[in-house]
């Protein structure tokens, strides 16, 4: 895969592409646990304004969510206590690569924030091929890119128009 195989996929298709290849690894890593909560945050973005989604996300990250040792300490302004204990019981003791793929969507959020998406948004594209190559070191197959093709990159100046991303979503459809 390429950059150049981004190029027509708006950012909003590229952050669902994106979600999918972190859906993968979860399923093929930890297919006993539970993660239609994370799956439905995550799904979030393609239907909604990013910062806003990005508020909340950020706060699940491993990094974040033990960065201190319990809920109030932590000043969540989004996540309730109850979505905390849940969170941490999921995400606790699971290797750094769940954190690396959840900031990397973290990144694609932040990339070109607040701006214009310059030329084809090759920056965007970089940290879609960076997720595939977490995927691909752990001998994941990437999902099938004409999953989120329909979303245009000549919609909404390269943002794409939104959809409900749960209606693709590997682990929302089991």
């Amino acid at each position: 895969m390429t950059i150049a195989d981004f190029d027509k996929i708006s950012m909003n298709g590229r952050m669902a592409y994106s979600i999918l290849c972190v859906e993968k690894y979860l399923l093929d890593k930890f297919p006993n646990d539970d993660w239609e909560s994370l799956s439905r945050i995550m799904w979030e973005a393609t239907s909604s304004l990013w910062d806003e989604w990005a508020d909340k996300f950020i706060e699940i990250i491993p990094e974040y969510l033990f960065e201190k040792p319990t809920f109030l300490e932590s000043d969540f302004e989004e996540l309730t206590e109850e979505e905390y204990n849940e969170f941490v019981l999921l995400l606790k003791d699971k290797p750094d690569t769940v954190n690396q793929l959840l900031l990397k969507l973290y990144e694609l959020e932040q990339v070109y924030s607040y701006t214009s998406i310059p030329e084809t948004g090759k920056e965007a594209s970089q940290i879609v091929l960076d997720i595939c190559s977490i995927l691909e070191e752990n001998e994941i197959s990437l999902p099938d890119l004409s999953t989120v093709q329909f979303s245009s990159f000549s919609e909404k100046n390269g943002w794409g128009n939104n959809f409900e991303g749960a209606a693709i979503s590997l682990i929302l459809n089991c």
